[in-house]
């Protein structure tokens, strides 16, 4: 079962489509062209980018980081990680999005 952020970043083109994917993103089913921005699993990096066509492998699905935002594509997943870098800058004069998203 995926964790979601509870103030979660959804990309402009994904807004339609946003419960069909949390429930693809819950179930483990395929779903093409979305991408996941969850916390760094590894410790030394903030964010990650996942496509998502990758939770139906199990062993990763079960791994899977909070999840912070969801995007329609690579491109605006990078828009994502950009806007919360911008918000973490502008609120806390700082680039800790760990932090400033409360992780």
């Amino acid at each position: 079962m995926a964790d979601w952020y509870k103030k979660l970043y959804v990309g402009k083109n994904a807004k339609e489509r946003e419960r069909r994917i949390r429930r693809q993103i819950s179930r483990g089913t395929a779903a093409p062209g979305i991408y996941l921005v969850t916390f760094s699993s590894n410790g030394q990096d903030q964010l990650d980018i996942i496509e998502a066509r990758y939770l139906t492998r199990k062993r990763i699905r079960e791994s899977l980081p909070e999840i912070v935002g969801i995007a329609l594509g690579y491109q605006e997943a990078l828009e994502i990680v950009a806007q919360i870098a911008k918000e973490s800058y502008d609120s806390t004069g700082d680039c800790d999005l760990r932090s400033y998203l409360g992780k």
